[in-house]
């Protein structure tokens, strides 16, 4: 029994050791990977640096977290960073944010947000990321021109889920969402809360649309499959789209869309109470509406096709999508 109960003991000492062996380890190779990005220019800060997890787990954690790449077109801080795994699915990373955040994009406004939870998870074999997920409950994102300026539209979404496959592969990505509602002076705060799903795949990877054209376009070239694009209103209203759209070298937009509207009635009185300076135009158009085909169910289709960038509904120009 004494037996027993020294080789327990001496199990749990070096597995310890081992555990607190490691987490040393992975601190130390965090700390060369933040020399390195400071070597290529790139800011990268990682505050107050510790490990935690034990027994079964290990992260890595910051207290807070800053990055600004070195051509400074992206800067973005949050509160605390864990980023590790368990010890019995090593090979899956999880990451937890903490808010609130900041994210800043040369020629764009930057973002402010906050959540309540966001977590994060991918698959690594050793080569690139796979199965990409992230997650977030009551997530508020606001663009904001200063720090003081308060009034901006706050976007506010209850629950979201992002899953994407890879970053080096073709394409495939869905975003689901609750309760999606813009907040402030707007008048699309007008707008009952939504909830949507966006399911895009393209044979280009995500990686390759980081990688601007000489005329600076990242979609020039590039083909999106439309899966299925779809915002649902609590009054049973909805609108989806589906279809494929490609951007030629030139800039040039062309797709076949098929966009289905459910309860007409009841997206209309949405759409007016949003806009009522425009509720005769869009009585009209509900009207309109009113007359295009109509599938098994009671929707109604609208067949909406876009070449070398003129966009017509049936007969019916629309104007013109801006050259990329």
């Amino acid at each position: 029994m004494t037996r027993s109960i020294l080789i327990a003991l001496s199990v749990v000492v070096v597995y310890t050791a081992g555990w607190f062996y490691l987490a040393s380890m992975a601190k130390d190779r965090v700390r060369a990977e933040l020399t390195k990005a400071a070597g290529q220019e790139n800011s990268l800060e990682c505050q107050s640096l510790s490990a935690r997890g034990y027994p079964f787990s290990m992260y890595i954690s910051c207290s807070g977290f800053n990055y600004r790449d070195q051509n400074q077109t992206l800067n973005a801080a949050t509160s605390a960073v864990d980023v590790g795994a368990s010890l019995f699915s090593f090979r899956t990373v999880k990451t937890q944010l903490t808010g609130p955040a900041a994210v800043a994009l040369s020629g764009v406004n930057p973002i402010k947000a906050n959540w309540n939870k966001l977590q994060a998870s991918a698959r690594t074999d050793g080569r690139t990321a796979q199965d990409i997920s992230l997650s977030a409950e009551n997530l508020h994102l606001q663009s904001v021109k200063t720090d003081t300026d308060s009034k901006a539209p706050i976007l506010s979404l209850q629950e979201m889920q992002f899953d994407l496959n890879s970053l080096e592969e073709p394409l495939k990505l869905k975003i689901t969402f609750d309760d999606l509602q813009l907040i402030g002076d707007t008048p699309l705060a007008s707008l009952p809360e939504m909830d949507g799903l966006i399911d895009i795949s393209s044979p280009a990877s995500l990686a390759s649309f980081k990688e601007p054209d000489e005329n600076g376009s990242v979609l020039r070239g590039k083909a999106l499959q439309l899966n299925q694009v779809l915002f649902f209103l609590p009054s049973g209203a909805s609108i989806s789209l589906n279809g494929p759209v490609t951007v030629d070298n030139e800039g040039l937009t062309n797709a076949d869309l098929k966009i289905r509207l459910t309860n007409m009635p009841a997206l209309g009185q949405s759409l007016q109470a949003a806009f009522p300076d425009q509720v005769k135009n869009i009585n009209t158009v509900i009207f309109a509406l009113g007359s295009m085909p109509k599938d098994e169910s009671g929707a109604t289709i609208v067949p909406v096709l876009i070449k070398e960038g003129k966009i017509s509904a049936g007969f019916i120009p629309l104007g013109r999508v801006p050259r990329l």
